[in-house]
């Protein structure tokens, strides 16, 4: 059986009201922390405390500032101060290692270790609500400060981690929909908010039972200039990887062969790569169509294949995106000789 899972359907006007009236209570008690999470919690705390002191400045005048460069961060920055708020760290690597390993196993090859684990998604999720409940007491104490100084300020200049925290907390409900946040919070072009960006999906296994179940995943990209791109991604027996990737005839296969060599060095894991090409795969040019991404994956979540799962989505987007911005220049040296 197949699961969709879509993003919840979210009041964000009622969350901000409940986050801008609630504020100044927080600034008048003392908020009980949550309960710490099992990953390394003392110490990620302490760099989340690090990083929103650069977002608490002491004066006006740096406030001010402050908050102009809140409203101008991109992506990128936004997924990285959410992980920040959430105690979760920037690499994706680090996390699933964290989730998976064991600390006194850290001097054998992690790689490894994590291609012979299966991720425990019931603890992902009760460390994606416990964090959440943190970081949205981090961000009424943010609130908190503002108000404090005398100073007013916009709703929307932090309604988006308002609403990026909320989807968090209301992900951790169900296993599976943790993980395809996890995966979101990883892939910052993907918007975490938009449904339509990305679907994760349970294989079906054929009535195989549970120890008979293969460890695998599959990817489906529709990219905006080589159309679509499937890759097929299995544990091999010799402890390796091997990934069949059928592409139009158009798609650069090189190029992505190169970038994943460097993570077969990078972790010390065989990664072998067939290649298909197929007419059917081409569809045209939309300019106005955003990468999407679709992720089927066995019940059994082998940590190491959802990692070169995410490195092989960020390696095509490169690659799809590099393709763009020479397109782009085309067109403006197209228009300055006319």
């Amino acid at each position: 059986m197949c699961y969709f899972i879509s993003m919840p359907n979210i009041n964000w006007n009622q969350i901000t009201n409940n986050v801008f009236n609630n504020f100044n209570r927080v600034a008048q008690n003392n908020v009980q922390n949550t309960q710490q999470a099992p990953l390394e919690q003392s110490s990620q705390q302490q760099n989340a405390q690090q990083t929103l002191q650069q977002f608490l400045p002491q004066t006006a005048n740096q406030l001010s500032k402050t908050v102009a460069e809140l409203a101008m961060l991109n992506k990128q920055q936004t997924a990285d101060m959410l992980k920040e708020l959430l105690q979760m760290p920037k690499n994706f690597e680090q996390f699933l290692k964290q989730l998976t390993v064991n600390s006194q196993n850290l001097q054998q090859n992690t790689a490894l270790l994590m291609l012979a684990s299966t991720l425990n998604l019931s603890q992902l999720a009760s460390l994606l609500q416990t964090n959440s409940k943190e970081a949205m007491t981090n961000l009424y104490q943010m609130l908190a400060q503002y108000n404090q100084l005398g100073l007013s300020m916009k709703e929307e200049q932090l309604l988006e981690f308002t609403k990026l925290i909320s989807v968090v907390a209301a992900s951790s409900t169900s296993d599976i929909q943790s993980l395809k946040t996890l995966m979101l919070m990883y892939l910052p072009w993907l918007p975490l908010t938009d449904p339509n960006a990305f679907k994760l999906e349970y294989m079906e296994n054929g009535g195989m039972e549970a120890s008979e179940v293969v460890d695998s995943t599959t990817i489906l990209i529709a990219t905006e200039n080589y159309g679509n791109l499937q890759a097929d991604i299995y544990k091999t027996k010799e402890d390796g990887i091997k990934i069949e990737v059928t592409t139009s005839q158009t798609f650069p296969i090189e190029e992505l062969v190169v970038l994943m060599r460097e993570e077969s060095k990078k972790h010390n894991v065989n990664i072998s790569i067939n290649h298909l090409a197929k007419e059917a795969f081409n569809k045209e040019k939309n300019e106005e169509e955003q990468i999407k991404v679709c992720v089927n994956i066995s019940s059994k979540v082998n940590p190491f294949l959802l990692l070169i799962s995410n490195a092989v989505i960020k390696n095509v987007h490169t690659i799809d995106e590099k393709e763009s911005l020479r397109e782009e220049r085309k067109e403006r040296m197209s228009d300055g000789e006319s």
